[in-house]
């Protein structure tokens, strides 16, 4: 088996993936060839033919080599981001949105302002204290998160303002699709209406989250 992975290595160079994890790329393969080979063998082939044929098997050993460079790359990339952005992103949308059935059930309700004409009631703007003020603290604890995970400014920013970013992407697709099925409401009131929201569960999370973040987006990114 250690000449077969001398075999393998020769052939297919060197990759820049580190020692210990060309070795046990090395170690798959020649594996794989050496399955191969015993089933040449159990067809009555000679085992030094079986073993030629097995290497022979493999018909572009540079092209086999940017296929395994390329997908340890993209695996190294991926695992980096989902430390660095998508874990604690998700962490975030988790809990402030958690945190509001909390609250609620704890007994803080939220204020609602109400932009009203005469006795019609229009749009209101949503002030949840008790939930703004826990933000800045989610936030910074997410920042904190992706900064000792290795992440740069920019996966810090994204990661802490995940929510704010997911409920504006909600409202983007709901206001056109109200401006075609609610044809019937007035397009003033379906405006003010978008306009509110945002405010309230887009611009006040996005203040209080960037107030945690702010700290952590001033300090250096730490050595990995």
């Amino acid at each position: 088996m250690l000449d077969n992975r001398g075999l393998v290595k020769k052939r297919l160079g060197e990759m820049g993936l580190g020692p210990r994890r060309e070795e046990e790329i090395l170690r798959e393969l020649g594996d794989h060839l050496e399955d191969h080979a015993d089933e040449l063998g159990a067809c009555g082939v000679a085992r030094k033919e079986a073993l030629r044929e097995a290497l022979n098997s493999v018909s572009d050993w540079p092209a086999l080599r940017s296929e395994i460079i390329l997908a340890e790359t993209e695996e190294a990339t991926m695992n980096h981001r989902t430390k660095v952005l998508w874990l604690p992103a998700l962490c975030t949308l988790t809990l402030t949105n958690a945190l509001l059935p909390v609250l609620h059930f704890a007994g803080f309700l939220p204020h609602f302002y109400w932009l009203s004409r005469g006795m019609s009631m229009g749009p209101f703007f949503t002030f949840y204290v008790p939930w703004l003020i826990a933000l800045p603290f989610i936030g910074a604890g997410t920042a904190f998160w992706s900064q000792r995970a290795g992440g740069g400014v920019p996966h810090r920013l994204v990661a802490a303002l995940a929510p704010a970013i997911i409920w504006l992407g909600i409202f983007l697709i709901i206001l056109p699709l109200s401006l075609v099925l609610d044809r019937h409401v007035p397009l003033t009131l379906r405006l003010g209406a978008f306009v509110t929201y945002v405010v309230s569960w887009v611009l006040l999370p996005s203040i209080a989250l960037l107030i945690g973040t702010a700290p952590f987006l001033r300090k250096p990114q730490p050595q990995s």
